[in-house]
């Protein structure tokens, strides 16, 4: 006797022993099919986990992707990172040198990433950055870490901002102790801000979900044609766009030291030997340059 063309009544089997039979082959069944659903479930849930784990970009300012260099004077993408001086005043932010530190996860430095000073001025506000800042583009949710010495004694704070409102701060007095500091960005994909109160000294950032940073119209000068080169003790202006063009000159450590105005092709001289930064600046643009008198 055949039973669902699978089972036949063997001659010495009763009903009852065939009924048996069947009805473990369907607890079988059963159990079967309960077992595949739940790895399919799991399989689910890997790939879902799997998806929300964003990827992860790290500026490590101890690679070689980071060599020392004395700052930048313009704003700049290096890496897929922003880096924003500001005025025409700051020739040092972003410079890379030499230094070792290790902080509390085991991570080891060789060499720093120094902000040099404040993302504001003395009458700015913190929330509002407007130099030596760095931007990273973000595309909606980040975990962000930043590892950070302070640059000297005192209370001093690390932001984290979106250029018009802090997101995260952390404010720490010793200048010798490594200190990671960790931010979850939840939102919409945006332009994040880290910058300092004061001079801080960066060794790493990461985050993950990043996009593809550029500066916006505020970050970036637009920048003239006019020529600046030295000779002798000579500074030469040459090519000037615009017949008033304001010219500030400062020194290695920012200060002012000359000021004119100018509506032709000129020169000037600049008694003391060192490293200059010639700003010029008129309705054709802005534009700043290093010189050297020797």
């Amino acid at each position: 006797m055949i039973l669902n063309n699978n089972f036949i009544l063997e001659p010495s089997e009763s009903y009852t022993d065939l009924c048996n039979r069947l009805h473990k082959n369907i607890n079988n069944q059963i159990n079967y099919f309960i077992m595949k659903k739940s790895l399919l479930l799991l399989a689910f849930a890997v790939v879902a986990t799997v998806g929300n784990v964003k990827a992860q970009t790290t500026w490590d300012f101890s690679s070689s992707a980071w060599p020392v260099t004395a700052g930048e004077t313009s704003a700049v993408v290096k890496n897929n990172l922003g880096l924003v001086p500001g005025p025409a005043t700051v020739v040092n932010f972003a410079q890379i040198e030499a230094n070792t530190a290790s902080f509390p996860d085991g991570y080891s430095a060789t060499k720093r990433f120094k902000l040099n000073g404040g993302g504001y001025t003395s009458t700015g506000v913190n929330t509002t950055p407007t130099q030596r800042y760095i931007v990273i583009k973000v595309n909606g949710n980040s975990l962000v870490n930043v590892w950070y010495k302070n640059g000297g004694g005192n209370d001093r704070t690390l932001y984290i901002g979106t250029g018009s409102s802090i997101l995260s701060s952390k404010t720490y007095s010793n200048s010798s102790d490594g200190l990671i500091h960790t931010y979850e960005y939840v939102g919409p994909a945006r332009d994040l801000y880290i910058y300092g109160d004061t001079s801080l000294n960066i060794y790493k950032i990461t985050a993950t979900n990043v996009g593809t940073t550029v500066l916006g119209v505020n970050d970036v000068r637009k920048d003239m044609k006019a020529a600046v080169y030295t000779s002798g003790n000579k500074v030469f202006l040459s090519s000037l766009e615009s017949k008033n063009t304001q010219v500030n000159v400062f020194n290695a450590n920012g200060s002012l030291v000359k000021t004119l105005n100018t509506s032709a092709d000129s020169n000037f001289e600049l008694n003391n030997k060192g490293l200059y930064i010639v700003n010029l600046k008129s309705e054709a643009g802005e534009k700043s340059v290093k010189v050297v008198i020797r």
